[in-house]
């Protein structure tokens, strides 16, 4: 594998979000299990080779996500590497269409299955929530796909830290070899965006704070070069903000 966070590095996160979510580790593994079971044989260095050395964007599905585009447009960003989060799909391809999309598959699906069978490359996160999904869209999914999991990573499955959408394209990124991640779309505060695929407000509201928290661990202690371009919304420690 070799591409993974080390297992010792993310398992102390990872077992207090269990803790703070009331998540089931069990569950978790089950439905990695499952996503092993039914992706193909992952191809990480095709994936690699679209991120090494290169400047991405991660596009969260914030209440900015639609200004901060065409901001992003106007300002030449949109010919980066774009890594799109589950939702933001959606508005993304209204651009073009991402060169990732780092998903657990409860935003508009459709919309990130129309995007890969057009080229994009697909990250499928299994977790304790999303097992019907996973047996739905694993099977469909031949190329261009490589699977993750917040579990101690088995088979094909990687795990390269993170746990919301937004924060794992991040973490990819870097683990991955990209030399400078823009967030967009990102607020990270007590509105949620209207692409989010979360319907529980409060439970949304506590996984931003663990996003914002790990993406302040990713560019602080483990070094990543992150800049923050979304419009409005919290800062980030670590994260320096550029306006454009």
């Amino acid at each position: 594998m070799g591409m993974n966070m080390r297992w010792e590095v993310w398992r102390p996160r990872y077992e207090s979000i269990v803790k703070r979510l009331g998540l089931d580790p069990i569950a978790d593994a089950e439905a990695a299990k499952a996503l092993d079971d039914l992706l193909p044989d992952p191809d990480p260095h095709g994936l690699a080779s679209i991120l090494r050395g290169q400047e991405c964007v991660v596009f969260g599905a914030g209440p900015s996500l639609d200004e901060d585009l065409i901001r992003l447009e106007q300002a030449g960003y949109l010919e980066k590497v774009l890594i799109a989060a589950d939702g933001a799909t959606s508005a993304v391809i209204e651009y073009r269409r991402p060169d990732v999309i780092v998903t657990d598959l409860d935003g508009k699906v459709q919309d990130q299955l129309r995007a890969w069978r057009l080229g994009s490359w697909l990250v499928v996160h299994a977790h304790g929530d999303n097992l019907g999904q996973v047996r739905n869209i694993a099977p469909t999914l031949k190329e261009r796909v490589i699977g993750t999991t917040q579990v101690e990573p088995f088979g094909r499955l990687y795990n390269f830290g993170g746990f919301t959408d937004g924060d794992r394209a991040a973490f990819m990124a870097h683990e991955l070899g990209a030399s400078k991640i823009y967030l967009a779309g990102m607020n990270l505060g007590r509105q949620v965006g209207k692409r989010s695929g979360d319907k529980d407000l409060a439970r949304k509201v506590a996984k931003l704070a663990i996003c914002k928290e790990l993406l302040a661990w990713l560019a602080g202690e483990l070094g990543a070069r992150l800049v923050n371009l979304t419009g409005g919304g919290e800062d980030i420690p670590n994260v320096p903000r550029k306006i454009i």
